[in-house]
């Protein structure tokens, strides 16, 4: 469990207020959305805006409402030199992200970029720790969750976590792959049975590298029950749901969700917050603490 993670997020925070870009789309506005935006301002950062107006910040770029129009400003406005950080808001993710790569010279292929994204949240139980991969399009095989685990190895090891305690997740339990049928035709039963093997194959991989780590089959709550600081799922579109879950309808908190393989600090978000301030603390820690040369 990644204890004091919101101390250490907080100390690094408050040595300095960078000057840090969001995102934020008109036909997803809310007073919400404007009211964590303008806290932040005040209390963690020089908030530069691009999208939908919002007062009281340092500087509030209108573009848009065409999606595209909102990313080319994003893209020409954090290249002028100035800005330190990004925070996506709720602006979609493909054409930002695309065009910062264009224009930061990024050699990655997209979906290593997109996946090395760990997720750092807080459960209604105060549990701390990274969950993933969440994205609906990838993590789905062996290469890209240890691209995933790596990112949130790094992630962790950022604010001191050195020896993090992995868990990996399955789609189905241990006594249902002893059991499997080998020449069964249901591709589904074929894909659950591959999730247990990817585990297994994962827990090897990284117990061979010196980590604590178990398969915990479905069981994410006995992961995070056992202390996992780190936690695996069965494949990208599983985790996106999981957190969705998590957050909106079970009061979880999303308190980190970076790029660790961007050259310029950048925090990603979903579309359906309604609340961006938590990403602004962990954004200028970020920069504060000059994490991604290290």
């Amino acid at each position: 469990m990644l204890k004091d993670f919101r101390k250490k997020v907080k100390e690094l925070a408050s040595k300095r207020r960078p000057k840090v870009l969001i995102g934020l789309y008109q036909g997803r506005h809310s007073p919400s959305i404007a009211e964590s935006v303008a806290r932040a301002q005040k209390e963690v950062a020089d908030v530069v805006v691009v999208g939908q107006p919002v007062e009281g910040v340092l500087e509030s770029i209108p573009a848009g409402p065409d999606m595209a129009e909102i990313h080319a400003k994003m893209v020409e406005v954090a290249m002028r030199g100035d800005i330190e950080g990004i925070v996506r808001g709720n602006v979609e993710e493909h054409g930002l992200l695309r065009g910062l790569k264009d224009r930061l010279g990024i050699k990655l292929k997209e979906n290593e970029l997109r996946i090395q994204n760990p997720c750092v949240i807080e459960d209604v139980h105060g549990n701390i720790f990274a969950i993933g991969p969440s994205s609906t399009v990838w993590g789905r095989n062996n290469q890209e969750k240890i691209l995933w685990v790596d990112a949130a190895i790094k992630l962790v090891g950022w604010f001191g976590y050195d020896q993090p305690k992995l868990g990996f997740l399955t789609s189905t339990r241990r006594a249902n792959y002893l059991n499997r049928q080998i020449d069964v035709d249901n591709e589904d039963l074929r894909w659950s049975y591959r999730t247990w093997e990817s585990a297994e194959y994962l827990v090897d991989y990284y117990a061979k590298k010196g980590y604590q780590t178990k398969n915990y089959e479905i069981h994410v709550e006995h992961a995070v029950a056992d202390g996992c600081d780190i936690v695996c799922v069965a494949e990208g579109p599983i985790g996106n749901g999981m957190l969705r879950g998590a957050f909106f309808l079970s009061g979880a908190k999303y308190l980190a969700g970076p790029r660790v393989a961007m050259p310029l600090p950048y925090e990603d978000t979903s579309q359906s917050e309604q609340d961006y301030f938590e990403h602004f603390p962990f954004v200028a820690a970020m920069i504060n603490g000059a994490m991604i040369h290290k």
